[in-house]
């Protein structure tokens, strides 16, 4: 095989694996747009925090009537530790940390993370069992902007508890 060889055949390779990236990307922002069912917040206005109903974007609201439906949200029993400011919205320090108890028949089910002005405001979720210990989660989330972080925890009863924050996203680490 000759070097010219090589070169076309590299050539040729990114050619195509570029098309294929290309159409892959477009799909997937194609299916950001596609607009979902709306619905009413029923009880969620809890999970939105006082006064912040007319505050928080569409998205929030469609996720939360989605994942929880009518059940209120309690906001208390969670600590989540965030950054004031965040340097680099790609990595942005997540603590969250609750006082319930971890015992069976009474424990945390399910911690959920969303953020407020994300393209799709769910984040992740973290299914516990009592073998866990307690109930917490470290982890970095990927943040587009300046935004509002929301954590609700599910317990076995089906009771939900929450916390907000809001983080700063800068860019290029300038706080200003």
């Amino acid at each position: 095989m000759k070097d010219n060889d090589f070169s076309n055949s590299r050539r040729e390779f990114l050619k195509r694996t570029g098309f294929v990236s290309a159409a892959l990307l477009s799909v997937s922002a194609l299916s950001t747009f596609i607009p979902s069912q709306k619905g009413s917040l029923g009880g969620l206005m809890g999970a939105l925090g006082p006064g912040e109903a007319q505050a928080a974007p569409a998205g929030i609201k469609e996720k939360l009537e989605s994942t929880f439906g009518g059940r209120k949200v309690e906001m208390s029993h969670v600590v989540m530790k965030t950054p004031i400011i965040a340097e680099n919205g790609a990595v942005v320090p997540i603590n969250i940390s609750s006082d319930l108890p971890m015992e069976p028949g009474n424990y945390v089910k399910k911690i959920y993370i969303f953020v407020d002005n994300n393209l799709d405001p769910f984040i992740a979720s973290m299914d516990l069992t009592p073998a866990n210990g307690k109930a917490a989660l470290s982890l970095r989330i990927k943040m587009r902007k300046t935004s509002r972080v929301r954590t609700i925890l599910e317990d076995s009863n089906g009771k939900l508890y929450g916390s907000t924050k809001t983080v700063k996203v800068t860019i290029g680490g300038c706080g200003g």
